[in-house]
């Protein structure tokens, strides 16, 4: 979903099985998933009333983008997720996606059998899509397009200001997007919305890469794309 720095962090370890030292330089996601974990504690003592899936989209939507391709290539973005970790813009992202713990139930009764039937279907009962395109996360992912596909999303206006959001996307080569109409949200707000996605021609079983971005001048809420006919 994102990534923070992992490469030759300097950091306190164990004497024993470091040649008695205090401190080492290492690297891997022993390193990123610390920084990742120490931001969104920091970020529960600034906002104590927020989720860990509003935090977690506050992260992941105003991520920056790593050096190694554009963007919209999907391994780019299969590589970096969101992007790398900004901690201060993170702290306005203007729109999250937030979930609970009904949200990934239906997610996995999407994609496992780990949920029972009976609890699936009482989901689908309470309105709950059992897409898991439709998880309301700050990413949208579709790996079997077959032609046309809606995916739904709800947002919540995170600022203390009445904002207007627009959309825009880019990449997706050969696979059309139907954008909804811009919004206005008063704070603490919430928007739920559809975008269809339509083949054009992509080609089969391989992935397309973009960006969504829901912009109100002063925020960019930007959301990875990746589509598999």
């Amino acid at each position: 979903d994102v990534i923070a720095p992992g490469q030759d962090i300097l950091a306190a370890v164990a004497p024993p099985g470091n040649h008695g030292l205090d401190f080492s330089l290492l690297s891997g996601t022993s390193m990123s998933s610390p920084h990742v974990a120490g931001l969104a504690a920091l970020f529960k003592h600034l906002e104590p009333g927020w989720s860990p899936m509003a935090i977690k989209s506050a992260l992941m939507t105003t991520g920056t983008d790593v050096l190694d391709g554009p963007n919209t290539d999907p391994l780019v973005i299969f590589r970096q997720g969101a992007g790398h970790v900004a901690p201060n813009a993170a702290t306005d992202p203007g729109l999250v996606f937030d979930a609970g713990w009904n949200d990934w139930l239906a997610f996995l009764c999407g994609t496992s059998a780990a949920v029972g039937p009976a609890t699936c279907d009482a989901l689908e009962g309470l309105g709950y899509s059992l897409d898991p395109s439709d998880y309301n996360g700050a990413s949208i992912a579709i790996g079997n397009l077959a032609g046309v596909q809606t995916v739904t999303r709800t947002v919540t206006n995170a600022s203390d200001a009445t904002s207007t959001y627009q959309f825009s996307i880019t990449g997706l080569a050969g696979i059309a997007a139907d954008l909804p109409d811009a919004f206005t949200l008063d704070p603490g707000e919430s928007e739920t919305f559809e975008i269809t996605f339509t083949r054009t021609s992509a080609a089969v079983n391989a992935y397309v890469g973009g960006q969504l971005t829901l912009s109100d001048g002063d925020h960019d809420v930007r959301v990875p794309v990746v589509i598999q006919p």
